[in-house]
């Protein structure tokens, strides 16, 4: 298994048969091998997440196929996508998948859990591999909102991560953003807490990667910080 990150939240997981690209938005991206299917997620429709550029980028690949959130589509819509570039035929072919829900195809199974911001996130399963990509599914707890909101924020995702409580992951991807200033590592170390997760991908730090080494510094991460993947230099 082979993981490139691409910009922001965007990352590209090859396999033997399959290649999984998450939330392009920028950036370039590897030369991918043409024999092998790809399937493009898209968790949501922030602009940090989900580009129309994504159905030009791949036009030299002969197997691509789409799986994007649904809210996607209700925001957007089919006129939209047209004007974009993308004709009817393949408008038809995406897949367009709602919070708690599951899809299996030839290749792959995927499961959502629901945002707690927009869309979903996503479990894939593929090759006796399981990847999580966690979208916008984060603690959003920020210290200009008032105790009451904060704790909120925290039932709703706890109640989320709960429902894959103690499962393993090959790889996870997931929320550490800097901009929650002292509340920049909760949802990441309850994540932690709570899966079996072999390998972890810090995302969504915008411009300040410096995050990586400050969770690893904490003391709350002295029983996963091994398996924090630094990936930037």
């Amino acid at each position: 298994m082979k993981v490139t990150y691409i910009e922001h939240s965007c990352f590209s997981v090859e396999l033997e048969k399959v290649i999984l690209l998450f939330d392009y938005y920028k950036g370039q991206l590897p030369d991918f091998n043409k024999e092998k299917t790809i399937y493009v997620f898209s968790s949501h429709n922030h602009h940090d997440h989900f580009d129309m550029s994504i159905f030009q980028l791949l036009k030299g690949y002969p197997n691509v196929k789409y799986i994007l959130s649904k809210d996607i589509k209700r925001k957007f819509g089919r006129k939209f996508f047209n004007t974009h570039g993308v004709e009817d035929d393949l408008y038809e072919k995406i897949e367009f998948i709602d919070s708690n829900k599951t899809l299996e195809t030839f290749d792959l199974k995927v499961e959502t859990l629901k945002s707690t911001d927009e869309g979903v996130a996503f479990i894939v399963t593929a090759e006796g591999k399981t990847i999580y990509h966690a979208g916008d599914l984060n603690l959003w707890a920020w210290s200009h909102k008032s105790e009451e909101i904060r704790e909120y924020t925290k039932e709703i995702y706890e109640e989320e991560i709960e429902k894959i409580k103690n499962r393993h992951f090959d790889v996870a991807f997931v929320v550490l953003d800097s901009r929650q200033e002292e509340y920049f590592h909760l949802g990441f170390d309850y994540f932690m807490k709570n899966t079996d997760t072999d390998k972890v991908y810090p995302m969504h730090f915008w411009d300040d990667s410096s995050v990586i080494d400050r969770i690893k510094d904490m003391d709350c991460s002295k029983t996963y910080r091994d398996k924090i993947v630094s990936y930037l230099f």
